[in-house]
C-alpha cells in the first residue's frame, strides 16, 4: 500500500521545473522576456550545443538590486505582480515568479547585474538550487545570465532533447517572434558563434517583415488599421498570392506577447475565405492591443495562450480590418514581367509598385489585335488599323508568344528594379520612393466594379475558355469556368442568407437507397439541403425520395451531385457554415460552365456583367483567380515598342 508524504524542495523545483522550463528554449525565452520587461533596449543571446551546454543573455535593461539577486532565485518570487488581482491586469510578459527558480533547479547558473544608482555591480552563482557565490563586483548596467550544463542533474530528461541544429533553431525562431513583437529593441543571436538573426532597433514593423520574411512577402503586403470597443489591431497581412502550407506565417501578438490563438486565427482565415486555395493560409503579422482585464494570459505555463472576455467583438474586429485591408485594391493577379513560366502574383504595395513604374515608362506605340471566338492566331497589325487573323485556326496563339517575343532587356529590368529596391533605405520608406508618376493610379482603381462597366470592351476568346478583355491601359484574361463558378457560388449563397432559394422539380421523382453514413449525414444537414433547394422525402427505413433539386445546375445530374455532398458530409464530425461553404463551392464547380465550352458573345458579356456586381469578384470559390491582366506598358515592352 503507497503512504502519502510530503515531496522534498529539491523534487518540488524539479517538477516545477518541468512545467516552466521544457526545452533550452524555454530558458531563452523566460530570460529575455525578463529583459524586456525590464526596459531593455538591447539583448544579444549566445548558444553552445542547442542551450543545452550554454546560454548566455545580455542586456541594458534596469538590473537587479544586490539585496534583492537571491530573492529573485527563490520560487515565486516576482516584481511584477503583488496580488491575485494583478493577475487580471498583467501588462508585461513575465509574471509568475517561477523562471529563475526553475532554471537554477536544472542548470548551472551565473549572474552579473547592476543597477543605475550603483557604482558596482553583483555576481551571484547557483547549481541545482544551491547557492556557491555572491559577491559584489564591477559590471555595466543591466544584467547577464550565464546557463550551462541544463539538466545536467536530470539526465533523463536531457536524452528527449532534439539535435543541437534542431534546439538552435527553436531559439532563433523564438526570437524572431520577440523581435517582431519589439521592432524597437536591438536583439541578436549568435549559435555557435555564427550570428543566426540581428536587428537594429531602429527598424519599423514593415522592415522587420522584410528582414526576416524576405522581399517576396514584403513587396505583397496590405497595411491592417483598426479600432473599436476599447481595441485597437494593427499590423500587415500579406496579399493573397502570398500564402503558406501551414499557419507558420501568422505572427499573432497580443499586448505584445506572442500567442497562438485559434481565434484570431479563424478570423484571419474567414476574411481571406475564397480569395486562397484550400489548404493553403495567408501570412499575416498583426498586433491586437485592449485593455489587460478583457484578456487572461495566465493560462498555460508558457504563456502563449490566451482566453479573451469577449471573443466574439475580438473575432470581429480583427475580420473587418483585415477584410478591409484586402478589399481596399484591386486583387486582380498581374502576369509576371520578367518572361519566366507563366505564374502570377498580385500587384506589389504601393513603393514597389511607383519603382515598377518608373521603370516602364509609358511609350507611344500601340498594341492591335483581336479575334473572333474559336478562330485563329493574333497577327500584329500596321498603323491604327485592326489585326484579324490570318487563314484557318483553332483558337491558340499559334505565332510568337508572349514569353517568347522577350529577350535580356526584361531580365536586366527586373535586376534594375531589384537594386533600386535594395538601395532603398528601410528605415524611411517614403525616402525610397520616386515622385509617383500618372500611371501610378491605375494600381489603385479598383476596375471590377459595377460602376467600371461601360469602360470594359470584350475582344475574342482563346481556347474556347479564356475571354480577352480591354479596360484602359489593361489587358484582361478571364476564365470563364471560374466566372461563372463564383457567380453560381454567390447567388447559391444570397439565396441561403435570404431563404429564397429555388427548386427545379424532377420528374419522374429519383428514389434513392442511402448508406448508413450518408442517411447519417442527410439527417444532420437536412436543414442545409433544404435550404439549398434540394426537396426529399423519406420513405422509410434509408429510402428516400429525391422530388426537387436547385435550379441552377447547368445541366448536372441531380442525383450525381446529391449524392457527393451526402459523401463529402459524411466525413465530417462538426456542423459549421465553413463546412456548409466549401459544399456549396463545390456545387458551383460542378455546375458551372467548363473550359472548352464555347460560349456565344452575349452569354460572356452576361457573365462579366454579374461579375462586377460582387463583392469579391477576384477569385472563384475555390481561390483561383477569375482574371489576370498585363499593362499595356508591359506588352509593348515585349513586342520591342519601347526599349529603355
Amino acid at each position: 500500500m503507497a503512504f502519502i508524504h510530503i515531496l522534498d524542495e529539491q523534487t518540488i523545483d524539479q517538477i516545477a521545473a518541468g512545467e516552466v522550463v521544457e526545452r533550452p528554449v524555454s530558458v531563452v525565452k523566460e530570460l529575455v522576456e525578463n529583459a524586456l520587461d525590464a526596459g531593455a533596449s538591447a539583448v544579444s543571446v549566445e548558444i553552445e550545443g542547442g542551450g543545452m551546454d550554454l546560454i548566455r543573455i545580455t542586456d541594458n535593461g534596469r538590473g537587479i538590486p544586490a539585496e534583492q539577486v537571491p530573492l529573485a532565485f527563490f520560487r515565486h518570487a516576482t516584481s511584477k505582480i503583488n496580488t491575485a488581482e494583478d493577475l487580471f491586469t498583467v501588462s508585461t510578459l513575465g509574471f509568475r515568479g517561477e523562471a529563475l527558480s526553475s532554471i537554477a533547479s536544472v542548470a548551472r547558473v551565473d549572474l552579473v547585474t547592476r543597477t543605475a544608482d550603483s557604482l558596482s555591480g553583483w555576481h551571484y552563482v547557483i547549481e541545482g538550487g544551491e547557492e556557491l557565490l555572491s559577491e559584489e563586483t564591477g559590471a555595466p548596467l543591466g544584467s547577464c545570465f550565464t546557463v550551462r550544463d541544463l539538466f545536467f542533474n536530470t539526465p533523463v530528461r536531457r536524452g528527449f532533447m532534439k539535435s543541437p541544429a534542431t534546439e538552435a533553431t527553436y531559439i532563433v525562431t523564438m526570437m524572431e517572434h520577440l523581435a517582431f513583437s519589439r521592432p524597437g529593441v536591438a536583439m541578436s543571436v549568435k549559435a555557435e558563434g555564427k550570428t543566426r538573426l540581428q536587428t537594429s532597433g531602429s527598424y519599423g514593423l514593415k522592415d522587420i517583415i522584410y528582414s526576416l520574411m524576405g522581399r517576396e512577402v514584403a513587396s505583397h503586403l496590405r497595411e491592417v488599421s483598426g479600432a473599436g470597443d476599447g481595441m485597437e489591431v494593427k499590423g500587415y497581412i500579406g496579399e493573397p498570392s502570398v500564402n503558406r502550407g501551414n499557419r507558420n506565417g501568422q505572427l499573432l501578438f497580443v499586448n505584445g506577447r506572442y500567442v497562438k490563438s485559434p481565434l484570431l486565427m479563424k478570423a484571419i482565415e474567414q476574411a481571406y475565405h475564397g480569395l486562397v486555395m484550400q489548404h493553403k493560409f495567408p501570412v499575416a503579422v498583426l498586433q491586437l492591443k485592449l485593455e489587460p482585464e478583457l484578456v487572461d494570459v495566465n493560462v498555460h505555463p508558457q504563456k502563449t495562450e490566451v482566453r479573451f472576455r469577449d471573443e466574439k467583438m475580438v473575432f470581429n474586429l480583427i475580420y473587418r480590418a483585415v477584410r478591409d485591408a484586402l478589399f481596399s485594391r484591386d486583387l486582380i493577379p498581374e502576369t509576371e514581367k520578367d518572361g519566366a513560366e507563366a505564374e502570377v502574383k498580385t500587384i506589389p504595395a504601393k513603393p514597389i509598385e511607383t519603382v515598377s513604374d518608373s521603370l516602364s515608362s509609358s511609350g507611344n506605340g500601340e498594341w492591335h489585335g483581336a479575334a473572333r471566338p474559336g478562330e485563329g492566331d493574333f497577327l500584329p497589325s500596321p498603323g491604327s488599323g485592326r489585326g484579324w487573323p490570318a487563314g484557318p485556326g483553332e483558337g491558340d496563339l499559334k505565332s510568337t508568344s508572349l514569353r517568347e517575343a522577350t529577350d535580356y532587356r526584361v531580365e536586366a529590368d527586373r535586376r534594375m528594379l531589384e537594386e533600386i529596391l535594395q538601395a532603398a533605405p528601410l528605415q524611411e520608406e517614403e525616402k525610397a520612393v520616386p515622385p509617383a508618376p500618372v500611371q501610378t493610379s491605375l494600381f489603385e482603381e479598383k476596375i471590377l466594379e459595377q460602376s467600371k462597366e461601360a469602360g470594359f470592351r470584350l475582344i475574342g476568346q482563346v481556347f474556347n475558355t479564356y475571354w480577352l478583355l480591354e479596360y484602359g491601359s489593361w489587358f484582361l484574361l478571364a476564365d470563364q469556368h471560374a466566372m461563372h463558378e463564383k457567380i453560381l457560388y454567390e447567388r447559391t449563397m444570397r439565396s441561403l442568407k435570404e431563404k429564397q432559394a429555388t427548386t427545379q422539380q424532377l420528374l419522374p421523382p429519383l428514389v434513392m437507397t442511402l448508406s448508413a453514413s450518408q442517411q447519417e449525414a442527410l439527417n444532420r444537414y437536412q436543414d442545409s439541403f433544404t435550404a439549398l433547394g434540394f426537396e426529399i422525402a423519406s420513405l422509410g427505413g434509408r429510402e428516400i425520395r429525391l422530388d426537387g433539386v436547385p435550379d441552377n445546375l447547368f445541366s448536372l445530374s441531380g442525383k450525381a451531385l446529391f449524392t457527393e455532398m451526402l459523401d463529402g458530409l459524411a466525413e465530417e464530425r462538426s456542423t459549421t457554415p465553413e463546412l456548409i461553404d466549401e459544399k456549396v463551392a463545390l456545387m458551383s464547380c460542378k455546375a458551372a460552365v467548363k473550359g472548352n465550352n464555347t460560349l456565344s458573345r452575349e452569354e460572356a458579356e452576361a457573365l462579366l456583367k454579374e461579375l462586377l456586381q460582387l463583392e469579391n469578384p477576384y477569385t472563384c470559390p475555390h481561390g483561383r483567380p477569375t482574371m489576370i491582366r498585363m499593362s499595356k506598358t508591359d506588352l509593348e515592352k515585349k513586342f520591342k515598342r519601347i526599349v529603355s
